[in-house]
């Protein structure tokens, strides 16, 4: 339903993976690492590691990773590697597996045991203490690298979670704020609606219960369920979560309404912070594939106040077109001051990073970007070239553009570029924007889902006003669309679910024998309750266009 993480996150995951495939001995190496370091440690007294925590910040090769050591008073330790999140999603977290740790210290040396059920053995790593007592070096016990890694001690040590105390965490309201990575106001439904879930958690008589409510993407159908039952269960939710101690499911299996394909679903939850859960909806009969993870934040908590930022990392507002261009970054939300931002004015000595080879209008594999006009603000963005897209993105998701006037600043009927292009997107959200000519269309895309474009206006385009292939899940709410003469107006070629809902179609004309909108093996096209008015064109539709209570006033 959703794309997948790139394929270098997977590397990754499977490269960490690898801690249980090698059976080498750890004992000669760490006798080496140890005459190795021994020469770095000091005649200082070394305190006792208990109730401490040790971290590695390893970027050894080419790629970040963190690991973590807990050691307890109870003589267990845990440890955990981290990769951090990609896209919008999770960070991936690889525990050691093995049915127990146990460490013991004598000195500056200490011995961490790992206790496997299958096959029954003892791995044993050794690590010295270093300096004063503030750093350790070890081998990799994820065999990750064959070099040894150093943890500097922290001065406090996180609590690890546990099911006795913060299973009761869970009452409470929760909404979502992802979907596998992807913002849910950029996923349609049949509804009419954009993706949205609840789900309220609360005690009877010591049982937990929920009321859950969730409409899904297209197809995939809807559920409003109350005083489902609750069992805790002592599973992590899926490999790579940060808690793998516990989980929740539901007692019953849930069945969408309204769904293109019957199915069971297998709902399981769990938190990874005070105020934030992870659900997943397990299809019964589908073993090959895994559930979209959706994240809640809890209603009322800080977090769930700045959800509309829950992606982006950085938030910067800029001023000039070089400020701008060096902001195109993934998880960044940017605001523009008034004024008008031209790429053709980018000045690359005022530019990091600048490459003589890259356009900066055009972004590849950008994730979580939003430009959005300062409340208020007359913002431009424009081009000087008329056969360059003024925005163009390849191959990103969750693109989201509001408040801006985009176009070519060229003379009218010269352009052969659009003005914004999409390829292999997934999630665009375009509001409040105007988007005019001479751009050959307004927008064109292509192999790109999930696009809502709201109280938009596109206008003067020298070919026409869309141009949509092998496009989906698309919905143009409160749009007018005007004054565009040239080709087909409306080009449509292998698509599916795209909806006009209350736009304004006007003043636009077809030349030659155009028809003024063109479907090719498109299907579920629909626009309703749209208004027709002052368009010219000899041929309306060629084939399987759904017009519901629109209005025509056209060839006059």
């Amino acid at each position: 339903m959703l794309k997948k993480l790139k394929l270098v996150s997977i590397f990754l995951c499977v490269l960490l993976l690898s801690t249980a495939c090698t059976d080498k001995s750890k004992q000669s190496d760490a006798d080496k690492s140890s005459s190795t370091v021994q020469e770095n440690s000091t005649d200082t007294a070394i305190g006792s590691i208990k109730n401490t925590y040790w971290l590695c910040e390893d970027d050894s090769l080419g790629w970040e990773r963190t690991v973590e050591l807990f050691f307890n008073e109870d003589g267990s330790f845990h440890c955990r590697s981290i990769v951090p999140e990609a896209e919008g999603y999770e960070d991936y977290y690889v525990h050691v597996d093995a049915e127990s740790c146990t460490w013991n210290q004598n000195a500056d040396m200490v011995e961490l045991e790992f206790h496997k059920v299958n096959p029954h053995k003892k791995e044993v790593f050794y690590a010295q203490i270093l300096n004063k007592g503030d750093k350790m070096r070890c081998p990799d016990m994820f065999e990750v690298t064959d070099d040894n890694i150093v943890f500097v001690k922290q001065d406090k040590m996180p609590k690890i979670t546990s099911i006795e105390e913060d299973s009761p965490k869970l009452v409470g309201e929760w909404e979502v704020v992802s979907v596998g990575g992807h913002i849910p106001n950029t996923l349609n439904t049949n509804d009419g609606k954009t993706f949205e879930s609840s789900i309220n958690i609360y005690e009877i008589k010591d049982k937990l219960y929920a009321d859950y409510h969730i409409i899904r993407q297209t197809d995939n159908g809807r559920n409003d369920l109350e005083q489902i039952g609750l069992t805790l269960n002592n599973e992590e939710l899926y490999t790579g979560i940060a808690n793998e101690f516990w989980s929740a499911n539901f007692d019953e299996p849930v069945v969408p309404e309204g769904a293109s394909t019957k199915k069971k679903l297998n709902i399981k939850l769990t938190l990874v912070d005070d105020n934030k859960l992870i659900l997943i909806e397990k299809d019964q009969e589908d073993e090959y594939t895994d559930p979209t993870p959706l994240i809640y934040l809890r209603k009322g908590s800080k977090e769930y106040d700045d959800r509309e930022n829950y992606f982006y990392h950085n938030i910067i507002t800029v001023s000039n077109i070089n400020e701008l261009a060096e902001s195109l970054k993934s998880n960044t939300k940017i605001i523009l001051k008034e004024g008008t931002y031209n790429f053709s004015d980018l000045n690359e000595d005022e530019i990091s990073e600048y490459e003589e080879t890259k356009k900066e209008n055009i972004l590849m594999y950008t994730d979580h970007l939003r430009l959005e006009a300062e409340p208020g603000a007359n913002v431009n963005i424009l081009i000087n070239s008329a056969s360059d897209n003024v925005l163009e993105f390849y191959g990103g998701s969750n693109i989201s553009l509001k408040g801006l006037t985009i176009g070519h600043n060229v003379e009218k009927g010269s352009c052969t570029g659009n003005v914004l292009y999409f390829s292999d997107v997934d999630g665009v959200n375009i509001e409040d924007c105007n988007l005019f000519g001479c751009g050959t269309y307004g927008i064109s895309s292509y192999l790109t889902s999930n696009m809502n474009v709201i109280n938009t206006q596109i206008y003067e385009c020298t070919y026409g006003l869309l141009e949509l292939e092998s496009t989906d899940n698309i919905l143009f709410k409160n749009c007018v669309l005007r004054d565009s003469q040239g080709f087909e107006q409306f080009i449509m070629n292998y698509c599916n679910n795209i909806k006009f809902e209350d736009c304004k179609i006007t003043g636009n004309k077809v030349d030659y024998d155009n028809v003024f909108i063109s479907n090719t093996d498109s299907h579920d096209i629909v626009f309703e309750n749209c208004s027709f008015k002052d368009n010219t064109y000899k041929e309306k539709i060629n084939d399987g266009i759904e017009f519901t209570n629109c209005t025509f006033d056209d060839n006059k």
